[in-house]
């Protein structure tokens, strides 16, 4: 068993937070309408930071990547222009490296108002200096598009190669990629709702296993070895519990468990194949998919009532529901005329809309956040992991890969 660790920094930072200057600026709210795919990106500049030495060099290129990642930003280089304000944004920053201490300031100023919103300081080990970054830009994000940001947070996938399958891991900025188990196959890799663990499914003897990997300690315990299929972990919100497909009373079903393995409850019985899922953020719903009625259409389970009721009814194959973290759309997608689409639904009431654009997209999954979505497939810029605005207003190639079968998105813990 690998136990090839996430380099994780303890990030000791001694945080200090010195406030908001003058009353908070309201934030310039970006609507994510799903049937209105519109915006303005946000001007914000980003000059280099001072500081000498190379650390002010490369933490100006984290920040500027954050808010470029983030799609809604037009990050501009050169310092603000002389004369009357634009109406831009200005995040500055000082490094100070006092050996083997590590001391950043941030700030994030609006230029039109002419008044800063934003100071912070950060200090902590020369190498946590991207976190710190990464934490600001969060809260910039916030303050600027009236959402939090998504830098600080992590991607685990699937790699398919000559010798096998590789699980790995790294972070949202495409930093610190590691490889954390190999098998012949590996499936469905799942992150608890605190981002420490790791689930999925591993073929490495031979036969399904649903494993759970501990990415502080790298230790892997096995959840479920039942006889048959083990596949398709969900963790529920409360961490404590996941769902998973198993087999072994013949059919294909939806199993409630406990960390330990133990069954708790059966949610599905009779025929077809019930797989996959996701659920709501309080925990109450399952979304999950069904050949029952003789094609993968996508089905929600109510945890209080014991019911189960049909989400899809348009078109003949529809597949990987994710809830998103906000609670007010679920994304899948669905197979239509030769190409995988990507589609919000409203889990209450009111038809799919399509989100995806030219191309052919497959087994998303939501930012934490409830604002992006990482889907593999192909368009127009190639192959790989494609970064999504929600309401599919703005896409790009976010890991260019030709060879990836999984993925999910985590919170950094």
């Amino acid at each position: 068993m690998l136990a090839l660790r996430f380099p994780t920094v303890k990030v000791w930072l001694l945080f200090f937070f010195l406030g908001w200057l003058g009353a908070e600026a309201p934030a310039r709210e970006i609507a994510i309408v799903v049937d209105r795919p519109a915006f303005t990106p946000i001007p914000v500049r980003v000059p280099e930071m001072k500081g000498s030495g190379g650390s002010a060099t490369e933490l100006t290129r984290v920040l500027r990547n954050d808010l470029e990642l983030h799609l809604i930003f037009q990050v501009l280089r050169e310092p603000p222009l002389e004369g009357l304000p634009a109406r831009e944004y200005l995040i500055s920053g000082k490094v100070e490296s006092l050996s083997p201490v590590l001391q950043l300031y941030l700030e994030l100023a609006d230029l039109f108002e002419r008044r800063s919103l934003l100071r912070k300081r950060f200090r902590g080990p020369a190498a946590a200096g991207r976190f710190m970054v990464h934490r600001f830009v969060d809260q910039a994000v916030r303050t600027m598009a009236g959402f939090p940001g998504v830098s600080y947070s992590q991607v685990a996938f699937v790699r398919r190669t000559s010798r096998g399958d590789e699980l790995c891991l790294m972070h949202f900025d495409h930093h610190g990629l590691r490889v954390l188990h190999r098998a012949s196959i590996i499936l469905s890799p799942r992150f608890s709702p605190d981002g420490r663990r790791l689930a999925f499914v591993s073929y490495r003897e031979g036969r399904p296993k649903i494993l759970v990997q501990d990415l502080a300690t790298g230790k892997t315990t096995v959840l479920a070895a039942y006889p048959g299929l083990n596949a398709s972990p969900v963790w529920h919100p409360d961490g404590k519990h996941l769902v998973a497909t198993l087999s072994k009373d013949g059919s294909p079903d939806l199993y409630l468990l406990d960390l330990s393995g133990r069954i708790v409850k059966r949610l599905t019985q009779g025929s077809g194949v019930n797989t996959g899922g996701s659920f709501s953020p309080d925990g109450r719903y399952l979304a999950f998919v069904s050949d029952r009625t003789g094609s993968p259409q996508i089905y929600i389970y109510d945890f209080v009532t014991g019911g189960t009721r049909r989400l899809t009814f348009t078109g003949r194959y529809n597949v990987s529901p994710v809830w998103s973290p906000r609670g007010d759309r679920l994304v899948f997608a669905g197979w239509r005329k030769g190409r995988f689409i990507l589609f919000t639904v409203d889990p209450e009431e009111g038809a799919p809309v399509a989100i995806s654009g030219e191309g052919s997209f497959e087994g998303p999954t939501v930012a934490p956040n409830g604002f992006y979505l990482l889907a593999r497939g192909r368009g127009p810029e190639g192959e790989g992991l494609y970064l999504f605005l929600l309401n599919g207003a703005v896409r790009k190639l976010y890991f260019r890969s030709g060879a990836l079968v999984a993925v999910d998105w985590g919170p950094l813990p």
